[in-house]
């Protein structure tokens, strides 16, 4: 017999009824198998809305299916959005609705935006992930559950100023209209640390050689942050490359820029981010709620960058801090 669940799981039917108090007992002690002749506790459903079909998202989904289905047997079934434009988008919501689904979640921001204003079901638990405004998604964003792509501006300078002990001014290049509260947040947390934040504004793209040939040379580091109007692939080599050529070591955001050589990197694992989805997902079908989390992160030293700049290597596993591979 396995022993009883910890939790309360709400799609449990109340199968035993008004049945014998021992009939009642070895239905609950036998959670998982047959509860009443004829009638199965079933799995929880999930369904898995996903923005686009990209490899982050799919790893993702990938580490939230194995998860649930591993701690829960849930049956999970994965939609695509970009597969239902127009019509279609229509016919998706009244599909998940129909279908019963136990929960709902959303990965990347335009599923998020489509599960909270879309879905008519506002009973049905849903459970957000790898967006990186979630404010932008849904009105109720701030009160929801879920996961985004915000590594807190505090954690960021901390391991910045000690990953570069040495480093006093750091720029960062940003469209104003998208993160200058980024910017001023990480002013207030940088002077505690010895760090100087200069603030590099560009309004759009070309303005950046211009702004980067100004103030380069009087920079030790140059943080590039999550900016839709600063970020392409093409110009991240550039400015890198720019960068090195100065003795400016480059602060970056994903696995990316760590390849292309950036000394410092806060990486993402996606599966890894599924799998912290997955334990939100199991607290909110629970019903015990759940809020926004801080996503899981890893920050990789870039050896090799930091010796062609001058800058002495830091111990391996210092404080959240490991080398990249």
């Amino acid at each position: 017999m396995k022993s009883p669940p910890k939790f309360r799981l709400p799609w449990v039917r109340k199968a035993c009824g008004r049945r014998i108090f021992l009939v009642l007992v070895v239905c609950l002690v036998s959670f998982g198998a047959t509860s009443a002749p004829g009638k199965e506790i079933r799995s929880p459903k999930v369904a898995v809305v996903v923005s686009r079909n990209i490899r982050p998202y799919v790893e993702a989904v990938e580490g939230l299916s194995v998860a649930l289905s591993r701690d829960l047997d849930a049956k999970v079934e994965v939609f695509f959005l970009e597969k239902f434009e127009g019509k279609g988008r229509g016919d998706l919501s009244r599909r998940l609705v129909e279908e019963k689904f136990d929960l709902f979640v959303a990965i990347g921001p335009v599923s998020m935006q489509f599960v909270w204003s879309e879905l008519e079901s506002k009973e049905i638990p849903r459970v957000y992930s790898m967006v990186l405004h979630p404010e932008e998604g849904a009105r109720a964003a701030n009160t929801a559950c879920g996961i985004s792509l915000n590594i807190p501006v505090n954690i960021q300078i901390e391991r910045i100023s000690r990953a570069f002990p040495s480093m006093s001014r750091v720029g960062v290049l940003h469209d104003p209209a998208h993160n200058a509260a980024f910017v001023r947040e990480a002013s207030v947390k940088g002077f505690s640390c010895g760090l100087k934040i200069i603030p590099l504004r560009v309004l759009s793209r070309k303005e950046i050689p211009i702004v980067l040939g100004r103030h380069l040379k009087d920079l030790d580091g140059l943080w590039l942050i999550p900016d839709r109007t600063v970020i392409s692939e093409s110009l991240v080599r550039h400015i890198i490359k720019e960068a090195i050529s100065e003795g400016v070591a480059v602060i970056g955001y994903n696995r990316f820029f760590y390849e292309s050589g950036a000394a410092l990197a806060f990486v993402f694992d996606y599966k890894e981010l599924g799998e912290q989805t997955a334990r939100l997902a199991i607290r909110a079908l629970s019903g015990e709620g759940c809020e926004q989390d801080d996503p899981g992160f890893h920050t990789w030293l870039n050896l090799r960058v930091m010796e062609r700049l001058g800058f002495e290597a830091l111990n391996n596993g210092s404080s959240g801090i490991e080398v990249g591979p």
